[in-house]
């Protein structure tokens, strides 16, 4: 394959799947890890994608994130296994924190109404926790994302810092051997925060997330507890989490 056809093959992955490891490209396309970090060095150059440790973003906003409704379509079968199979690892009644990815919110969709108390950054996931009547729903404050309908920043961040719940379910835009990664900063720093003030961590991702990365650390694999995805993670993954005690739950 020429250098041009193989830039070419990384834009398209990125384009489909936002970020991509340099492992996973070096696999995909039957060449070494160097070849591949030359590559990315070039794209970077280029403005096509943005080298992060251990792989690249692209930088272009429509392949980063879709609006809410463009994601909440994606992959809805598979979201929707994941979210019953999350279920089971949640103990009733509970304190959970939601974040504002459209996977929670199929695990929202599969509650029964028990008492619950919520806690959310997402004006959509508050909407589909009321239908709930034991629920009691603390929405944080913030500044409003108008496309994702999450709230981010300073205020966000430090109302989580006063609750601890029994769980954190959190939605994963891509997690690799180096930790759980995001495509911005402001989400980052809220997801952060989230991760540390539950007791238990059920990240909820599917095939397309794993061995992926991204712009902004969220936190490393030891901090989370539980991995609930569709396919498992290739054997190097799956060893970085067997080491870091995190429980990988593969659907049916």
């Amino acid at each position: 394959m020429f250098v041009e056809q193989r830039l070419a093959k990384i834009q398209e992955v990125l384009a489909v799947e936002q970020s991509a490891s340099i492992e996973r490209l070096s696999k995909l396309l039957s060449v070494s890890k160097d070849t591949i970090r030359r590559d990315l060095i070039q794209l970077e150059k280029r403005q096509v994608l943005k080298r992060t440790h251990g792989g690249a973003v692209s930088t272009n906003p429509a392949a980063v994130i879709y609006d809410y409704q463009t994601r909440a379509g994606q992959f809805y079968d598979i979201k929707a296994k994941i979210a019953k199979a999350a279920i089971h690892w949640i103990k009733q009644p509970a304190a959970i924190i939601f974040d504002a990815s459209t996977t929670v919110e199929a695990v929202i969709n599969e509650l029964s109404d028990y008492p619950l108390q919520a806690i959310t950054n997402s004006l959509t996931h508050a909407q589909r926790l009321a239908a709930l009547k034991q629920s009691t729903i603390t929405v944080l404050p913030g500044r409003l994302d108008k496309e994702q309908l999450f709230l981010y920043g300073a205020d966000t961040v430090a109302k989580l810092a006063q609750f601890q719940a029994d769980y954190t379910l959190l939605g994963v835009f891509a997690l690799s051997t180096e930790g759980v990664f995001i495509h911005t900063e402001e989400e980052g720093m809220v997801k952060r925060q989230m991760v540390k003030q539950g007791e238990y961590v059920i990240a909820v991702a599917d095939h397309t997330k794993l061995a992926t990365t991204g712009f902004f650390k969220v936190c490393d694999l030891p901090e989370i507890d539980l991995l609930i995805t569709d396919q498992q993670p290739d054997i190097e993954l799956q060893a970085a989490l067997a080491a870091a005690n995190v429980t990988i739950y593969v659907t049916e």
